[in-house]
């Protein structure tokens, strides 16, 4: 029977399990974040902001105890756990210290004696996250949503249900002990129950782009404004005058991160004709040093796969684009680390494609380089785009005029220019075509769940 299982990615052993919450007990927990909206959407600017910064002291205190506690259900290298704690501590930060002048009244000069904007809460929103940044994906999109004076029902992954908690722990010392933050172990089954309550106002989730498409018919079918960040298959284009070690250093850096378990980060790598012998020449010497073993230990770059469903799938990706004429230069068998034979490891994979490629049309979720070639940016252009995703990309130049121009032509919520795509608290995040709908982080990411209400007097 499916639960919340928390398993070990290094020996696969079941560190514990809940099960799901009953019809009942969701029913009670909507009644209690009911109330707990209530007491939230009444506080003004400055008590919000002291409970955000309580929280970003909290998470800062204590990072090292949750980034354990990241490893330890999803195997990521806890150098990298280290950084997603702190940068869910300055995201709350960020919040804390802006609230009121990203949410302040909008005035409008019009023949009315005062006409104005203000944003409103909604009410409750059901937030749903997946397993690959249990901490900070949770923290991403709460705070925006919480800024303007929601409350949340957060479902963390099945398989971090000892973060989820963790999380809520967090929520209840700095303040928010109304229940207007509440972690629930409901089950997929459970969506309808849920998005049917008058009292849950929206959903958020991110997560794969099939389970985005369902629930967000059931979100849809209810008239819940939903926000969905899924998946991508993000371009990394590499152009003919690019500084190649920088190339190199960012494309290891974003494939790796998290065991290539990150929807942001470069998949696609197209690579200009001219310069593309020596990058894959630089490239395959980067990635057969790179440092694969127990993610506890700091040195290690390259954990194991969170799941060992995720690596049997994997697995079978790599297959497949080899039998569909893809050439394999590097890796893709499992990565057998003494000790930790159980481990959920793999050697990062390197394979030369095209287009209609499955690595280059199927989203690939752990540490595979899909290389393309391209003769003219045009080119460049017409690859990157040839993707139903359109969440992130980036793109290698010295010469930057020519990369902007480059960038407002690719198809994607970022683009980022001599650097890996990532999030900023201070810039929206989200994507079009089949990555979603809907942004977080910065202004637009408060305004999202907002009833955004005109006010005019004459």
């Amino acid at each position: 029977m499916r639960k919340f299982v928390s398993r070990s990615p290094v020996t696969n052993e079941v560190l514990k399990s809940f099960d799901f919450v009953t019809d009942s007990q969701v029913k009670n927990q909507i009644q209690l974040a009911k109330k707990g909206f209530d007491a939230h959407k009444k506080l003004n600017f400055k008590q919000r902001s002291e409970k955000f910064m309580n929280l970003s002291q909290l998470i800062s205190t204590n990072a090292e105890k949750y980034a354990e506690l990241i490893t330890t259900e999803i195997g990521k290298p806890i150098t990298q756990s280290l950084g997603e704690v702190k940068k869910s501590a300055a995201h709350c930060r960020y919040y804390a210290e802006n609230l009121e002048k990203i949410l302040k009244i909008e005035r409008v000069k019009t023949e009315a004696r005062k006409s104005y904007i203000i944003h409103e809460p909604l009410g409750t929103i059901y937030q749903i996250s997946p397993f690959n940044f249990p901490f900070w994906l949770v923290f991403k999109g709460v705070i925006p949503i919480m800024s303007s004076g929601n409350g949340v029902l957060a479902r963390t992954s099945d398989s971090t249900p000892l973060v989820g908690l963790a999380v809520e722990e967090l929520f209840r010392e700095a303040g928010f002990d109304s229940n207007e933050f509440q972690n629930i172990f409901s089950s997929p089954e459970q969506l309808e129950n849920i998005c049917e309550s008058k009292y849950i106002h929206g959903v958020s989730f991110t997560g794969s782009t099939q389970a985005g498409s369902k629930i967000a018919q059931v979100s849809g079918k209810y008239l819940k404004k939903s926000i969905m960040e899924l998946g991508g298959s993000d371009p990394f284009i590499v152009c003919f005058d690019a500084d190649l070690d920088l190339a190199v250093e960012l494309a290891v850096k974003s494939r790796i991160a998290n065991a290539g378990q990150v929807c942001i980060s470069a998949k696609r790598f197209i690579i200009s004709d001219v310069i593309y012998d020596k990058f894959v020449e630089k490239l395959t010497k980067r990635v057969q040093n790179i440092k694969i073993g127990d993610p506890f230990n700091p040195q290690i770059e390259l954990g194991p796969l969170a799941r060992s469903d995720l690596l049997i799938n994997l697995q079978k990706q790599i297959e497949q684009s080899v039998q569909e004429g893809g050439k394999l230069l590097y890796g893709g068998d499992r990565a057998s680390i003494p000790g930790l034979e159980k481990g959920n490891f793999i050697k990062p994979a390197i394979v030369e494609v095209n287009q209609e490629n499955i690595l280059a049309q199927q989203e690939t979720f752990g540490p595979v380089f899909a290389l393309l070639r391209f003769k003219k940016e045009n080119e460049a252009v017409q690859i990157a785009n040839n993707s139903f995703f359109g969440l992130g990309g980036t793109i290698i130049s010295k010469d930057l005029d020519r990369a902007e121009e480059l960038a407002r032509q690719i198809e994607t919520g970022s683009v980022f220019i001599n650097e890996m795509n990532k999030t900023d608290s201070r810039l929206p995040s989200g994507g079009c075509k089949l990555s979603g709908y809907g942004r977080e982080c910065s202004h637009f990411g408060a305004y999202e769940f907002t009833n955004i209400k005109t006010i005019w007097i004459s």
